[in-house]
């Protein structure tokens, strides 16, 4: 007897650390102990339909850049479109208030400028718009630079979540355990979420408050507040001894793909899956070194942003030629208020349309082209940060929740075949 007690205590603390991360659904508790029970473990209990999971995931993508309606685009009605738009920006606005006032003090100086009305407006023209062409050039290039960016870093993360989900089907190809499965799909939405979360953090930081600790202080602090914001979306997706050797290091989205690595070999030794000269092995290991890379090439987007020297020159030449445009339509004013005021009845009759009409034509292009241009450059500064800027941000939170359902019903659909009998491998 007390043999078998023995046993039976053994085979209870087996079972225990055999059990997923979270608890199973009710339908698997109530399921066959024969290893044919619904795979469900992990899956079943994140998409449990917690309120808490889903309000912080409303809190996170309050404002989808990629989500619109884009048949309003072509027409009339994108004028009014306000929310996540250009314009939508009081640096912008700041800006634009600026030169108008820095037009209307000149105005008001050239005003009182005896005989200021003789002077052709037609030559002030060239004061404003010789950097336009210029100008313009430039932001075209660096706006096709900064779209290119964001394609890339989306095509990396989503790689990143393609080769999870190849890894799911290689192991149900191959019937793995559902232990083993589910701790490999676990492995890669933790490396997804702190990925995410991790860049975000970064982005976070530069609005918070410089007088932080320096060096390994700052560091282990933004580490710690990195697994915080991981439980309080994420609750209980890593274990306890996991986040333990994983907060020691400041890169551990891309070093859990190590304890991948070395967990696929540890199940092709038991024979879980077949041997590391066999071709199905290069592949799955081949999967491993893709979310890899991945995560490298995301990092690599995300760290090298285009030469400080291009981006300063580039923005000053954009508030450059405002001013200049401003100091043109403020002289252009006060040129037609000289006008407007002057004693000389026939200057007025004979000039007054045309400086009127000087007025408008430098208004447009004075004062409309610049705002178009620091536009572009706000638009291009937006989509080049495609992790850190709100607007120009990439959907993570949804790409990450897509997966997390995929890898859900993948997993139910490979529980219940149609025309045969599954089989999984014993751990």
């Amino acid at each position: 007897m007390p043999a078998a007690g023995a046993e039976t205590a053994e085979q209870s603390s087996a079972d225990v650390e055999r059990q997923p991360l979270l608890d199973k659904p009710k339908e698997q508790r109530l399921g066959n102990d024969d290893g044919t029970s619904p795979r469900k473990g992990f899956f079943g209990a994140l998409f449990s339909g917690r309120k808490s999971m889903a309000t912080e995931d409303q809190n996170d993508d309050e404002w989808d850049s990629t989500q619109y309606d884009i048949t309003r685009i072509t027409s009339w009605s994108a004028l009014s479109m306000v929310k996540g738009c250009a314009w939508d920006n009081h640096s912008l606005w700041r800006c634009m208030g600026q030169a108008f006032l820095l037009s209307v003090t000149v105005a008001a100086g050239i005003t009182f400028v005896p005989d200021a009305v003789l002077v052709k407006a037609d030559r002030i023209y060239k004061l404003g718009t010789f950097l336009n062409v210029f100008v313009g050039l430039l932001l075209g290039f660096f706006l096709a630079s900064s779209m290119n960016r964001w394609y890339g870093c989306v095509m990396a993360f989503l790689e990143l979540l393609d080769a999870v989900r190849s890894m799911q089907m290689q192991m149900t190809a191959l019937g793995v355990a559902y232990e083993r499965s589910e701790t490999l799909s676990r492995y890669g939405i933790l490396s997804a979420w702190l990925l995410h979360l991790s860049l975000n953090l970064e982005s976070n930081e530069g609005h918070e408050d410089k007088s932080v600790k320096s060096g390994k202080g700052e560091e282990k602090d933004r580490v710690a507040r990195l697994w915080q914001k991981l439980e309080k979306h994420r609750p209980q997706l890593a274990l306890p001894q996991e986040k333990q050797k994983l907060m020691q290091y400041k890169e551990c989205y891309a070093l859990l793909w190590t304890w991948v690595a070395s967990l696929i070999g540890r199940m092709s030794q038991d024979g879980e899956i077949p041997s590391m000269a066999s071709p199905t092995y290069g592949r799955i290991l081949n999967i491993v070194q893709e979310a890899y890379g991945s995560i490298r090439n995301v990092r690599a987007l995300q760290m090298i942003k285009a030469p400080f020297i291009y981006v300063h020159t580039l923005a000053v030449l954009v508030h450059v030629n405002n001013i200049l445009n401003a100091t043109g339509f403020g002289l252009v004013m006060g040129i037609a208020l000289s006008g407007t005021f002057a004693d000389n009845y026939d200057i007025r009759k004979r000039q007054r349309v045309h400086l009127y009409s000087s007025l408008f034509m430098q208004f447009c292009f004075s004062m409309i082209a610049p705002i178009l241009y620091l536009a572009l450059l706000d638009v291009s500064i937006s989509i080049s940060q495609p992790f850190t800027c709100h607007r120009g941000k990439i959907p993570a939170v949804k790409f990450i929740r897509s997966l997390e359902e995929d890898l859900k019903n993948a997993a139910e659909l490979a529980d219940s075949p149609s025309d045969w009998e599954a089989y999984f491998k014993n751990k």
